[in-house]
């Protein structure tokens, strides 16, 4: 009888083991956080290129094409790229002299990683140990921008995991 208990044991004993693994594989901190700096130029880690995006979102994302006039020069058309996976959207405006900006988007889908391995349901506390100058605040929302607010990211908390991340370029 005992050695059937201590099996018994050694067996929850191993899964509570398991368990803790695979909650620690769903998010390693990283070894050195980025700053805010950094983040905010490059925020998806590559250039904010067309092609970056189809190589690094997954397989499933599709893309559309929208094309816009563009606003100063009204015979030329701009193109801009949506790409979407399940709840996410991720706008790239391309102008008609092939200059590619990351315009907007909302990341709600951990598949899709950010910069240092940022992606959707971290906790607050691994969100400041990813990205350095986030200020810190128990708010539902904390926001990153640059000096001049042409680019904005919004990271929306949930129950204390990060549950959207949306954000804004300015472009002309």
């Amino acid at each position: 009888m005992k050695i059937k208990g201590m099996i018994i044991l050694l067996g929850i004993v191993a899964l509570g083991g398991q368990a803790c693994k695979s909650t620690h594989d769903l998010y390693t901190t990283p070894a050195a956080s980025i700053s805010s700096e950094k983040f905010l130029k490059s925020p998806f880690g590559h250039d904010e290129s067309i092609a970056s995006f189809s190589k690094t979102l997954p397989t499933q994302t599709t893309t559309k094409k929208l094309v816009r006039r563009n606003k100063h020069y009204p015979e030329k058309s701009d193109t801009i790229y949506q790409f979407k996976y399940k709840e996410s959207e991720i706008f790239v405006y391309k102008s008609y002299f092939n200059k590619e900006i990351l315009m907007a988007g909302t990341v709600a889908n951990p598949q899709i990683e950010l910069a240092n391995g940022l992606k959707t349901g971290i906790t607050r506390e691994q969100l400041y140990k990813t990205v350095s100058g986030v200020k810190q605040s128990e708010a539902d929302t904390l926001k990153l921008s640059t000096p001049e607010n042409d680019r904005i990211f919004s990271f929306i908390f949930k129950k204390g995991k990060l549950k959207k991340i949306t954000f804004a370029s300015y472009y002309d």
